[in-house]
């Protein structure tokens, strides 16, 4: 039987990898599978990538490649912070596409150096000095909407630290889950509501968390705003409560609207 494709996709922060990935997955339904390397703990792109592609499959970084490559395309995120030269995988990768994806302004690079195909970003010139990428797991808070507004408007305007590139995933108080992306050089701020089914009861176990990217961070002020926008136990089923009731009492014509 044929190897299905396996790509592996890298490129400097905020390049648009994720994007490109995305792009291709929704151009078809068929069965496909997806790994993040580098993400830890903290599987935003991982999140996104199967809330929004249900026929993606997310795989870890110690399952059998070769065997999954026979029955499906196998997409490969690279992240920035490993080092292409002392890259182990577990198949050849000089048999995989390898795949580059970089801004206008980067001419020579490692990435052009390491890849079968480069891809020119629409992403502009970042002139900031990258030295930290923090990052905050929030499975389980559940957070105010309003103020979850205000601190992503504070965080990416510097008032937490120079800012390349941020993403997040959050919960908020009537039970959905969103996305949050920014980055220097994009158009706009974006944020959108994933397809997840809402959690009305209890508090979420979904992933959910933060990471930026950048330099001169205050970590400690970003962790306190972030537990000023939670609720605690009392508030959550307070709310929830709330809610469950309203949807209890709608009209089932009131609910197709």
């Amino acid at each position: 039987m044929d190897r299905h494709p396996i790509y592996l996709v890298t490129g400097p922060c905020g390049s648009g990898k994720t994007t490109w990935i995305h792009q291709q997955l929704t151009t078809s339904t068929k069965p496909s599978a997806y790994l993040c390397l580098g993400a830890d703990a903290t599987p935003i792109d991982l999140t996104y990538i199967t809330a929004t592609c249900p026929h993606v499959k997310p795989i870890s970084a110690g399952a059998s490649w070769t065997q999954l490559a026979e029955i499906q395309p196998l997409y490969v995120e690279i992240a920035p912070q490993l080092d292409l030269a002392k890259l182990q995988l577990p198949v050849a990768i000089e048999s995989c596409q390898r795949i580059a994806i970089v801004p206008k302004c980067l001419v020579e690079s490692e990435y052009h150096d390491w890849a079968s195909q480069t891809l020119i970003s629409e992403v502009t010139e970042k002139n900031i000095v990258l030295t930290a990428s923090p990052r905050w797991g929030l499975t389980g808070e559940v957070l105010d909407p309003a103020s979850l507004n205000v601190f992503w408007d504070e965080l990416i305007q510097g008032a937490y630290g120079e800012v390349a590139r941020a993403k997040g995933i959050f919960e908020i108080v009537d039970g959905r889950s969103f996305y949050f992306s920014f980055g220097v050089g994009y158009p706009d701020a974006t944020y959108f509501e994933l397809p997840l089914p809402p959690v009305l009861t209890g508090r979420p176990t979904r992933f959910s968390g933060l990471e930026v990217v950048g330099n001169n961070f205050q970590p400690q002020l970003i962790t306190e705003t972030l537990e000023e926008c939670g609720l605690d136990d009392r508030a959550l089923d307070y709310y929830q409560a709330q809610i469950r009731s309203q949807l209890e009492n709608e009209s089932p014509e009131e609910v197709a609207v």
